[in-house]
C-alpha cells in the first residue's frame, strides 16, 4: 500500500514544485485509460487515475505509448506541449493538485490553463480545466447518473469535491491531540490525516515531527512491501528501507510491486496454460488405458479362429453358437457365431477382429508411452514455472512453450518480436564453473552445448528440474553435495524432504529419440541423497 494523506502530498507537491516550476512540457503520452506522462525534457511526470494506485510523481520507469493516440492525450497535447509549468498548488489539505501551465497561442495571446489532479482511490480522476476553471477534458468522463454530487463533462464549471471542514494540523495542541488520539477522532477531526497516521502516531511529538520531517520509507513483511509512507512510522516493527527524496521512495515502490504484480501474473498465466495441458493428457491416458484393456484379449479372437478353422469342415452353417474342442486348454469351448453367415465368413470375421484389436493395441500402447513422456515433460514445465523468481526466467519458459505450439506467439503490429537468447545461470562453487538450466530448452543447452564429454552432470532422480553441468571430471565429496543442494533448489522437491541427485559423466548422457526438450536416459551414475532446504 502506498500512504498518501493530505499531509503527504503536501510534501510531494514541494518535491514536485521544486524538481518541475518553470520548465516547459515537451511531450505527452498515455498508456491507458487510467495512466499518462507528461515530459519536461528527460524528466518523466507520471500520473495515474488507478483505483488501486493513484499517484503523480517523477518516474524513471519507461512504459510503452499506445499506437494510437487517446482522445484525452490529443487534448493534452494541444494545451500543454510548449507551455511552462508555472505553479503547483495544493487545494486546501486534500487530496487534490492543481498544475498550472502558461504558453503563447497561435494568435499571440498568453493562454493559462490547469490540470487538476485528484488522487481519491476509486474516485481518482485528471481533468483538464482554462483560466476560468471551464472543463476542457478530463480522463474519466460522467454521466449525470453515475456522479450527481457535481458535472464532471467537457464544457461544465469545474467543482471541487465536497469536503468538511476541519482543523489544520498545525493548529493542533498537545491536549487537543491527546483528547482526539483518545476518542479515536484524529481522521474526523484533523485536516490531511488518514489511516496509517491516525493508526501508528502515539504521541504529540512523533505526530508534530511528522509535519515538518520528510522521512520517505518502505516497509517490507519477509522480503514484500507492505507500506510505501513518507513518514518513518518508529512503531512499525518491519524490514525498512529509508529513501532521499519522496520521489525516490514512491519509484521503488512502483517499480517492485509493478513488476511483483505482472510477474505473479505471468506466472498464474502460464500455470494455467501449462495446467490444461496436464488435464487433458491425463485423460487421454485415462481413454487411453480403457482401449489397451478393450484391445489386450486379440490373442483370444486368433484362438478362436484357430478352433473354427481346425473344425470347419464339422460346422453346418447359419448356427448361434457351437461347442468345439479347445486344443490350446485342453477342454471344449463354446463359440459365439453369426447365424447369418456362412463358416468361412465367421471364421474371417474373428481372424479380422484378431488384427483389428492387435493393431488397435500396439497402437494404444506406443500411444501411451508417447503421452507419459509428454506428460513428463509438460509437469516438469509446470515445476519450473513454480522455480521461477525472476521475469527472465518467464520469458524463456514462455518461450518454450511457443516452440512447442502450447502457445501462440502473439504479433504486435510489424515489430519482431526479440528470439530470446539462451543464457543459462553460472554459479562458481570451489572455484568450479557450474551451469543450471531454468526451463527445459536450457536444460537441453547445458547438457549438450556447454557439457564437454568429460563434464560431470547431476539431476534430481525421477523428478522435474534443472540438468546441471561441472565444468570438472573430479570433485570431492563436498563440492559434490554441495552441486546436489543446488540441484535440489531447482527440482520439484518441497522444502524439508530429500531428494536423490545422480551424476555420471556427461558422455553417459544420452537425448531420447523424438523426445521433447530436457528428455535424458543415462547410465554409470553414482547417487547422493541431499535434503531440500528453504
Amino acid at each position: 500500500m502506498l500512504y498518501i494523506d493530505g499531509i503527504s502530498l503536501a510534501k510531494l507537491k514541494n518535491e514536485l514544485k521544486e524538481l518541475l516550476k518553470s520548465r516547459r512540457a515537451t511531450k505527452v503520452y498515455q498508456y491507458s485509460n487510467l495512466n499518462l506522462s507528461i515530459f519536461f525534457g528527460k524528466i518523466n511526470l507520471y500520473i495515474s487515475a488507478a483505483p488501486n494506485l493513484p499517484v503523480c510523481y517523477i518516474s524513471t520507469k519507461k512504459e510503452i505509448a499506445l499506437d494510437k493516440p487517446m482522445g484525452f492525450s490529443l487534448s493534452l497535447r494541444k494545451y500543454l506541449v510548449g507551455a511552462i509549468l508555472v505553479d503547483i498548488v495544493q487545494y486546501k489539505s486534500d487530496r487534490i493538485l492543481l498544475l498550472s501551465f502558461e504558453k503563447i497561442n497561435e494568435l499571440g495571446e498568453k493562454q493559462k490553463v490547469s490540470l487538476i489532479v485528484e488522487i481519491m482511490g476509486k474516485h481518482s480522476n485528471i481533468i483538464l480545466v482554462d483560466n476560468n476553471m471551464m472543463i476542457l477534458d478530463l480522463l474519466k468522463k460522467f454521466s449525470l447518473e453515475e456522479n450527481k454530487l457535481r458535472l464532471l463533462m467537457s464544457g461544465a464549471k469545474y467543482e471541487f469535491p465536497i469536503i468538511t471542514e476541519k482543523r489544520s494540523a498545525f493548529d493542533i495542541s498537545e491536549k487537543e491531540f491527546i483528547e482526539y488520539k483518545k476518542n479515536d477522532e484524529l481522521i474526523l477531526k484533523v485536516d490531511g490525516i488518514g489511516k496509517i497516521s491516525n493508526k501508528y502516531l502515539e504521541t504529540y511529538s512523533s505526530f508534530k515531527k511528522m509535519l515538518g520531517e520528510n522521512s520517505p520509507t518502505l516497509y517490507r513483511d519477509e522480503g514484500k512491501i507492505k507500506y510505501g509512507t513518507f513518514y518513518d512510522y518508529d512503531i512499525l516493527n518491519l524490514e525498512k528501507e529509508s529513501f532521499n527524496s519522496i520521489n525516490e521512495m514512491i519509484d521503488q515502490y512502483i517499480i517492485e510491486t509493478l513488476s511483483s504484480g505482472q510477474f505473479s501474473n505471468q506466472k498464474k498465466v502460464l500455470s494455467k496454460i501449462v495446467e490444461k495441458e496436464i488435464k487433458k493428457n491425463k485423460k487421454t491416458i485415462k481413454n487411453i488405458k480403457k482401449d489397451i484393456l478393450k484391445y489386450e484379449t486379440f490373442e483370444k479372437n486368433k484362438k478362436i479362429g484357430d478352433i473354427l478353422a481346425a473344425n470347419l469342415y464339422s460346422l453346418k452353417g447359419y448356427e448361434k453358437e457351437v461347442e468345439l474342442y479347445d486344443f490350446y486348454e485342453n477342454s471344449n469351448i463354446t463359440i459365439i457365431l453369426n447365424p447369418q453367415k456362412t463358416p468361412n465368413e465367421n471364421l474371417d470375421n474373428y481372424y479380422k477382429l484378431y488384427n483389428k484389436q492387435k493393431r488397435g493395441y500396439r497402437y494404444s500402447l506406443s500411444r501411451l508411452e508417447v503421452i507419459k513422456n509428454e506428460l513428463i515433460y509438460l509437469e516438469s514445465i509446470l515445476s519450473f514455472i513454480n522455480l521461477a523468481i525472476d521475469k527472465k526466467t518467464l520469458e524463456g519458459i514462455e518461450e518454450e512453450l511457443i516452440v512447442n505450439k502450447y502457445l501462440k506467439k502473439i504479433v504486435k503490429g510489424k515489430k519482431k518480436k526479440k528470439v530470446i537468447k539462451l543464457l543459462p545461470p553460472k554459479v562458481d562453487i570451489e572455484g568450479i564453473e557450474i551451469y543450471y538450466g531454468r526451463n527445459n530448452i536450457e536444460n537441453e543447452y547445458v547438457t549438450f552445448k556447454i557439457g564437454d564429454r568429460h563434464d560431470l552432470w547431476f539431476h534430481a532422480k525421477d523428478v522435474p528440474g534443472a540438468h546441471i553441468i561441472a565444468k570438472a571430471s573430479e570433485l570431492s565429496e563436498e563440492v559434490i553435495y554441495k552441486i546436489g543442494e543446488l540441484a535440489s533448489q531447482h527440482s520439484k522437491v518441497g522444502v524439508g524432504e530429500t531428494v536423490r541427485i545422480d551424476y555420471c559423466l556427461k558422455k553417459y548422457v544420452k537425448k531420447i529419440k523424438g523426445g521433447k526438450p530436457g528428455l535424458v536416459i543415462y547410465s554409470n551414475e553414482k547417487s547422493i541423497f541431499v535434503k531440500k532446504d528453504k
